[in-house]
């Protein structure tokens, strides 16, 4: 886990460091610079900060503030570490979300434990969320998960002014698959699929399981006609793979519908709709096929 350690006093730092070091399987980052501290707290996978109270240009309590504001960062466990005794500042700290303090100097062994036990509930929350968010058999998003990220990613596409495309998915003939082999190797199709498309795709592009045999992907900074080119990779590669599952090799083909964003889309429903409907054109069109709306 990675831990983030922010005190303008690099001696502190590096000593609390040290400390939490005797922990297993810990990282640890010291930022003497708070403002450096901040921007990596923000932009990176963190699961723990350790923030000193007195700090020059933001101090621990403005730190904190400004970190509960992301709401990525909500259920990232935050230490204050202060050499003032003064219930005024702990309350503060608490009321900025902090979830625990540390008075100076720090006992080692103390440090310790509050950070295992800090970590223990970050593990636990971080379960909770992949149970919340990821779809159980094909580990991509589940449906909701998929709808919340794609309207915040609607919202981020207006505001700069950029592309952003919508693919649909559908395994072609799934009911044959799973009536002819049985469901075991239906989901071995599946989450054939969901890793065919996480291989093809880039880290920025994100796929969701809507339910069944149908999947949305969207492909972020894209316009329509590299979301063809895309849409024609996935098709091929997935026509072109051999899926073993048990005794059996069975090969399936998808059906692809996809749409751009418009300005006239209020929500990211509609354009899922027009990709919907661009889907079901493929199917009656032959299958195997790829159409846009």
């Amino acid at each position: 886990m990675n831990i983030a350690i922010i005190d303008d006093n690099v001696v502190n730092a590096k000593i609390n460091a040290a400390y939490i070091s005797k922990l297993e399987n810990i990282n640890t980052t010291v930022f003497t610079n708070p403002v450096e501290g901040l921007a990596y707290c923000q932009e990176e996978e963190i699961d723990m900060i350790l923030v000193d109270y007195r700090m020059p240009d933001i101090n621990g309590l403005e730190l904190i503030r400004i970190v509960r504001e992301n709401p990525d960062k909500s259920g990232v466990p935050i230490v204050m570490v202060t050499a003032v005794n003064d219930k005024d500042v702990r309350w503060a700290a608490l009321g900025a979300g902090a979830n625990d303090f540390l008075s100076k100097p720090i006992d080692e062994m103390e440090l310790i434990i509050r950070v295992r036990n800090m970590l223990s509930l970050r593990s636990y929350a971080l379960d909770l969320k992949h149970l919340a968010t990821i779809d159980a058999l094909t580990s991509v998003f589940n449906r909701r998960y998929f709808l919340e990220q794609a309207e915040k990613e609607m919202k981020r596409t207006r505001r700069y002014k950029s592309p952003l495309t919508v693919l649909m998915l559908d395994v072609d003939k799934f009911k044959q698959v799973n009536d002819t082999y049985g469901h075991a190797c239906g989901d071995t199709v599946l989450t054939k699929l969901a890793n065919i498309c996480i291989a093809e795709l880039r880290d920025i592009d994100f796929i969701g399981r809507l339910g069944g045999e149908e999947f949305s992907v969207c492909l972020t900074e894209t316009t329509l006609d590299d979301a063809l080119l895309v849409a024609e990779r996935l098709r091929k590669s997935v026509e072109n793979t051999v899926i073993r599952a048990g005794t059996d090799e069975i090969n399936v083909t998808v059906s692809i519908g996809l749409t751009e964003i418009s300005d006239a889309d209020q929500k990211f429903s509609c354009a899922l709709n027009r990709a919907d409907q661009a889907l079901y054109s493929a199917k009656e069109q032959g299958r195997n096929k790829i159409i846009q709306a």
